[in-house]
């Protein structure tokens, strides 16, 4: 049996709160600390950070943007910051994008990383990859590591108060793990690891299928209930146990090669990662040929959640547009994950298939 590494973060920290616990977490693998950061995030969370590594004693070297996209140019620039302040551990605070900087910088510099999500939109938080973007915003490439982030900081107050967009993207995202796995794992032999990351995005679909619509009222009303926490914990926690355990091979299929397919249209830039995940965990079922009553309710669940279920709620697009987009699809490293060959036709055949049972859903 060769070998096979399964990282996992030392620990996650959750709950009303959890932010504050920083100082104590960081000082146990570093006493110079560089934040990375989103503006907004930074905003929210810049003072709690800096009283609590102030109250453990441990030194805030630089408070650093991220860049504003997850790139080859911003990284590298990042990794000069790192060396200049002589920091030796990172702080990453924010959406994907910028968790996903840190990490990388962490893994070049040999650094640990702690990291703070705050949305829930992704499960970026736990992973050990990054989503690697050029500087118009388009999808490059995923970098695979063999190490997590050293610690997690959940604080659901932070996240609850965060737009409801990024939890309902986050909501789409998770939902990719039963989805995508289940077709990924027929094409690939059965091993324990598949055999965990499939049941794992199970427990995720079951978590959302309870408590989706519960979370959403939850981050659209700004009241706290049981279901928000339970869909938290699967977007960033059990989502990333499976991403772990699914590895390179099926981490991601179909709904992730739409995505990444049409971050070729600049329009789409603006468009949450999990919005465009969520609708293409639709356009999945549909190029694995299942009957309309099965999408129907798989449509059903993603209404209740938020999620959009036509292509034009996502932007108005050219036919032009749509092909460009449907050709970068089909032949993404992610689209090669599915059990048989996609074309640019049969991904517009889904696309469509799907907005006319969404369309049949809303009458």
């Amino acid at each position: 049996m060769s070998i096979n590494i399964l990282p996992f973060p030392d620990q996650v920290v959750r709950g009303i709160g959890a932010i504050d616990q920083a100082g104590d977490i960081c000082k146990k693998y570093g006493r110079r600390v560089l934040v990375i950061g989103g503006k907004t995030a930074l905003e929210i969370a810049e003072e709690r950070i800096t009283i609590s590594l102030k109250k453990a004693n441990v030194e805030i070297v630089g408070i650093e943007w991220y860049g504003g996209e997850c790139s080859k140019n911003n990284i590298d620039n990042l990794v000069k910051k790192v060396e200049c302040h002589k920091a030796d551990i990172i702080l990453a605070v924010g959406g994907g994008k910028a968790m996903d900087t840190g990490k990388a910088i962490g893994v070049f510099t040999k650094l640990p990383v702690i990291t703070i999500p705050t949305i829930a939109a992704t499960c970026a938080a736990v992973t050990p990859l990054t989503v690697l973007y050029n500087e118009k915003g388009e999808f490059v490439e995923n970098m695979f590591y063999d190490v997590c982030p050293t610690s997690v900081i959940i604080d659901s107050d932070i996240i609850l108060n965060a737009p409801s967009k990024w939890l309902i993207a986050g909501i789409g995202d998770t939902l990719a793990k039963m989805y995508e796995l289940r077709a990924a794992a027929k094409g690939i032999s059965t091993t324990s690891s598949t055999i965990s990351a499939v049941s794992n995005g199970e427990i995720c679909y079951n978590i959302i299928k309870k408590f989706g619509k519960d979370a959403r009222m939850a981050v659209e009303t700004k009241k706290m209930n049981d279901g928000f926490e339970a869909t938290v914990d699967a977007i960033i926690v059990i989502a990333g146990l499976s991403s772990i355990f699914g590895g390179e091979e099926i981490r991601n299929a179909a709904a992730h090669g739409i995505y990444n397919g049409f971050t070729k249209i600049p329009v789409m830039h603006t468009v949450a990662h999990g919005l465009i995940v969520g609708y293409g965990n639709l356009c999945l079922l549909a190029l694995e040929e299942r009957s309309d009553v099965e999408i129907l309710e798989e449509i059903e669940l993603a209404l209740d959640c938020g999620i959009p279920t036509t292509l034009n709620q996502l932007a108005e697009l050219s036919e032009d547009e749509i092909k460009i987009g449907a050709e970068a699809s089909a032949v993404s490293k992610a689209m090669s994950c599915m059990p048989f060959t996609v074309s640019a036709d049969m991904v517009i055949r889904a696309i469509k298939r799907v907005d006319n049972l969404a369309m049949k859903a809303s009458q």
